[in-house]
């Protein structure tokens, strides 16, 4: 176990649409009646066996895409478990470059997220929302209503881009290599006020918990079982407070737990079910049509989003919406081949990404930061559709944010007494 991009993406895919997945549509679905209302879509087709194959090849695509990858740009298993064992022995390199740059992109972003929270009036709504008594389907509205910027590029860049510089803020606090400490923290602090602010329950668990897998991938890639019961520790109790706090219906330890266990493991199966029944049977595949960015391009009025049709289909609702991994989005918009193309791509990108960042690279302050974020992508890519993990995820942009932190200076390892610099020697950029 390790905390790769092609391992993680390939360990939560087993752990929520493997066994679980089986579970889930032998034993816990068939005893609730939305099951048998989902089913009821496509009354003259096998659902369940058409799912099943889609998720096989799904893992087997996957797995081609990274194997894919590898010998597309010449590494082989050796080299990338080289890589990763060597990790560890590693020190974090830190740039003077990088330092110099952090500050002052850390100063400016302070500014500007500080300007927005209080022209958005956003103290007041996260207050509301995490200290009221009100109910989950009043913070449902509330969150619809508040929740998030009213501006598109804030809350894309609050996806992606400003975790990053968060996450570099928090190595350099750790290395000892930024001058402006309380920059650093302030930072941090406005970012995790805007997870916040989006008045949902997983982006600030989510977040403070990549601040945690941080500071382990400070000191190793690898993930050892007493480490990995930890971190489910951790994972229980962050989830668990938020869910105490955000849905004040839910009362008790064992209340809680059932709530999770549904929220996370069984949901992301249900809604599986609902798009592979759904489409063909009532809603025909759209070939592309779906894509909002070429939507834009070539239609002056494009159709409602797949994930408000196919909630509309089993809810009959239109605003009600469900969201599944990237496989359940590929098989509305290109059938079949959408699952394999989209799954090998799948693949060969996190792939990319190990290689570009672990191998290539190696241990610095900007690459862990690249690895963090592209584990948020993972996770997008698993909730919704791979382009949009790619993209509000910043699946993207993990390389070119990674260069940009990192480029042509001399690496200096940190005296830990002082905090000083010193110049020992200069690395060859790969």
């Amino acid at each position: 176990m390790n905390f790769t991009l092609s391992s993680l993406l390939l360990g939560l895919m087993l752990v929520l649409h493997g066994p679980l997945y089986l579970y889930y549509t032998r034993v816990w679905g068939p005893k609730t009646k939305f099951f048998e209302k989902i089913l009821s879509a496509a009354p003259y087709e096998d659902v369940i066996a058409t799912l099943d194959l889609a998720l096989a090849l799904s893992f087997c695509c996957v797995c081609v895409g990274i194997a894919l990858s590898d010998r597309v740009f010449g590494i082989n298993y050796q080299q990338m478990r080289d890589a990763v064992g060597n990790w560890s022995r590693q020190p974090v390199r830190v740039s003077t470059g990088f330092s110099e740059r952090l500050e002052i992109i850390a100063a400016i972003g302070v500014v500007v997220l500080a300007f927005f929270v209080f022209v958005e009036n956003n103290i007041p709504h996260v207050m509301t929302y995490f200290l009221s008594d009100a109910g989950e389907v009043e913070k449902i509205a509330m969150r619809r209503e508040y929740g998030g910027s009213r501006f598109y590029l804030l809350n894309l860049f609050n996806s992606n881009l400003f975790p990053f510089i968060a996450f570099c803020c928090f190595i350099a606090l750790r290395e000892r290599s930024i001058r402006l400490r309380p920059v650093a923290f302030a930072f941090i602090a406005v970012v995790l006020f805007e997870k916040a602010a989006t008045l949902s329950k997983a982006p600030l668990a989510i977040f403070i918990l990549q601040l945690i897998v941080v500071e382990y991938l400070r000191r190793s890639l690898q993930v050892r079982f007493g480490m990995a019961i930890s971190f489910i520790a951790i994972c229980v109790v962050l989830f668990g407070a938020m869910t105490a706090i955000a849905v004040r219906e839910v009362s008790g330890v064992g209340e809680t737990l059932d709530f999770l266990f549904y929220r996370i493991f069984m949901i992301v199966n249900e809604s599986l079910l609902e798009y592979f029944a759904a489409i063909p049977s009532v809603l025909p595949h759209s070939w592309g049509s779906q894509f909002s960015w070429l939507v834009n391009f070539l239609q002056s009025e494009p159709s409602p989003p797949t994930y408000l049709l196919v909630g509309a289909v089993h809810r009959g609702v239109m605003g009600s919406t469900s969201t599944a991994m990237f496989v359940a989005d590929a098989w509305a918009d290109f059938s079949w081949a959408g699952v394999l193309i989209f799954s090998v791509l799948a693949g060969f990108l996190v792939r990319w990404l190990d290689i570009e960042l672990i191998v290539k690279r190696g241990k610095t302050a900007a690459t862990i930061a690249g690895l963090a974020l592209g584990h948020y992508s993972v996770f997008i890519m698993l909730s919704t559709a791979l382009q949009t993990g790619m993209v509000t995820g910043g699946l993207v942009l993990v390389v070119p944010l990674t260069v940009g932190m990192s480029c042509a200076f001399k690496w200096r390892p940190i005296d830990g007494r002082h905090g000083n610099i010193h110049n020992v020697a200069r690395l060859e950029q790969v």
